[in-house]
């Protein structure tokens, strides 16, 4: 019985390396540390928890003192509910570990089926703002179309439009992000430019690793382009397959 249960684990874990070869793509499909979503979703029955954090200097106008700000840790937890549907919440905690800052949860759907190279996905979370929620509060809404493509070989690409319907304003997003493997040690390279209509505009580029076959950390550094705001990102993916079951 152990040894047949070790073996279908092991055929599990070789089955998502070997789909990540074959596409390109981390096994994981992990959304961290890109502004733009992945367009893939969880595995039914599988959770896959995504947490990291960034680190900020920015010296605001009309200032000449520098400002330190940091968030931690900024994370997702995503679950494969059904074939192409996962369920996922989050919470970024922000200048203590302690307080939460904003909540959100939502779905994810991959709109096409039994795609390979080039896959669509749609995103919808409500979100909150924990420190001034009230009974007549207006809960904002995030939705976002996700699209991704790989070469099947080393290179990848994704990109997101996005919109934010708050209490009183609408934001919008759009981001895009390139990505080549570049050795065998599992390093991946990224550079992503960001809009938004409140930011402008900001350069993400750096550098994931896959531990293993389901798991992954990464580190980036973040520059806006309409002020001297500066950021240093990390992170850490991991999936939790799930358990075998036996008659």
């Amino acid at each position: 019985m152990i040894f047949n249960r070790l073996n279908r684990i092991f055929y599990g874990l070789a089955s998502l390396a070997f789909a990540s070869i074959s596409t390109g793509q981390s096994a994981i499909d992990a959304e961290q540390p890109f502004a733009a979503h992945s367009a893939g979703t969880v595995p039914w029955g599988s959770t896959q928890i995504e947490a990291g954090g960034w680190l900020q200097w920015e010296t605001p106008d009309g200032e000449e003192a520098e400002t330190f700000s940091y968030a931690v840790p900024v994370g997702v937890i995503r679950y494969g509910f059904r074939e192409r549907l996962e369920v996922r919440v989050g919470a970024r905690f922000s200048q203590s570990l302690g307080e939460a800052e904003e909540a959100r949860g939502g779905i994810k759907w991959n709109i096409v089926p039994d795609a390979d190279r080039f896959r669509v996905a749609w995103v919808s979370e409500l979100e909150a703002n924990l420190n001034r929620i009230t009974s007549s509060t207006r809960v904002p809404s995030r939705h976002r179309i996700c699209a991704e493509w790989t070469d099947a070989n080393r290179w990848s690409a994704r990109a997101n439009w996005g919109v934010r319907w708050g209490a009183d304003s609408t934001e919008m997003i759009i981001a895009g992000a390139v990505a080549r493997q570049v050795g065998w040690q599992g390093w991946t390279v990224f550079v992503e430019p960001v809009w938004q209509t409140v930011g402008g505009i900001r350069l993400h580029a750096g550098g994931i690793l896959n531990v293993d076959e389901i798991a992954q950390v990464s580190v980036g550094i973040e520059q806006s382009l309409n002020n001297d705001a500066f950021r240093f990102t990390f992170g850490y993916c991991r999936r939790i397959l799930p358990t075998p079951t036996f008659p």
